[in-house]
């Protein structure tokens, strides 16, 4: 068999069709794998634009935003927050009391325990964290090509400042 003429032993040519699978698989198991990699923020702090400078270092902290991520489909007791964040209850504790501090997030007894759940500013800072705190290499590509095609837009929260009148 000829290919751009050299000859080619008939041998290969059985293989390499093989050869061409195989070399393809690994490659798309690269990609893959480049992108459901996590990504470390540990070290990365980011500055949120639209985010009032309380809230934006209130949500460089990873374990605030991993609790704000747990609370995005239903509200949990404190118990199920921090064993899905892999910390110990009171550590957990304090990071929510914190986030209610601010009003991302609310609180309400129905037995013992209290419920936490996200509040409409809350909802806003889990968008901005999606943004600029991906998870992996696929959110992030996907997180920039909707800011690129126009259709992410972050606007800027209504946060207002609370003024207290002087009492005299």
């Amino acid at each position: 068999m000829y290919f751009m003429g050299i000859v080619i032993p008939s041998k290969i040519v059985y293989f390499l069709p093989i050869v061409i699978l195989f070399l393809s698989i690994v490659l798309l198991s690269l990609i893959i794998f480049f992108l459901v990699k996590k990504k470390n923020y540990s070290k990365k702090i980011v500055e949120m634009k639209q985010a009032p400078l309380d809230i934006s270092n209130l949500l460089k902290d990873g374990v605030k935003r991993h609790i704000i991520r747990t609370l995005r489909k239903e509200r949990k007791y404190v118990s199920a927050i921090s064993k899905e964040i892999g910390e110990n209850a009171p550590r957990t504790t304090y990071h929510l009391k914190q986030l209610e501090r601010y009003g991302l997030v609310k609180s309400f007894k129905l037995t013992r325990e209290s419920y936490f759940s996200l509040t409409k500013k809350g909802y806003w800072c889990l968008n901005v964290i999606d943004f600029y705190y991906p998870k992996t290499n696929l959110r992030f590509i996907i997180s920039r090509l909707k800011k690129f095609l126009g259709t992410f837009k972050i606007k800027r929260f209504g946060f207002k400042e609370k003024t207290e009148k002087p009492t005299f």
